[in-house]
Formats: structure tokens, sequence, C-alpha cells
């Protein structure tokens, strides 16, 4: 399994975060604007980029062992709604 978490930067860059690799100790830094994401806000992230693989993890052991339906989830996607 291999995240990657969209970022959308208030300058309006979009770029990725991913989860592999051992980063979980420096937050995203936007190429565009050079700003960093807050270290709070990175463990959240991280963190639920980690519970997406353990869902996955778990719906293919439960695939293999009780024949449950093997519903991956390959991407979560949020819209914001700015007014």
């Amino acid at each position: 399994m291999y995240p990657k978490a969209t970022i959308s930067c208030s300058c309006g860059c979009m770029f990725q975060a991913t989860y592999q690799g051992g980063a979980s100790d420096r937050p995203p830094q936007c190429p565009q604007c050079k700003a960093i994401m807050d270290e709070k806000s990175w463990k959240m992230l991280w963190d639920s980029m980690a519970s997406l693989i353990d869902f996955n993890v778990h719906i293919l052991k439960w695939n293999s062992e009780r024949n449950e339906p093997r519903m991956l989830v390959p991407a979560v996607t949020v819209s914001t709604l700015e007014g």
C-alpha cells in the first residue's frame, strides 16, 4: 500500500505528501511558497494515512480468511466549500 495525500496550499499550489520513506518527522513543505505544515496537523494527516492502510490490510485478511468481499479503499477525497 502506498498512500499519498494531495495538499492544497493557501498560495494555490497543489502537491503530494507520501506515507512511505520514514518522513513522519518532517511535515510537508509547499514547493511554491515554502510554507510548512504545522507538526500537529502533519501528525493527524500521517495517522489518517496509516488508518487507511490498516483498513485495507484488514479487508485483504478478512477476504482470505472469511471469504468476505474484497472492497479496498484506494483513495478518500474530501471537497471543501470555500465561500
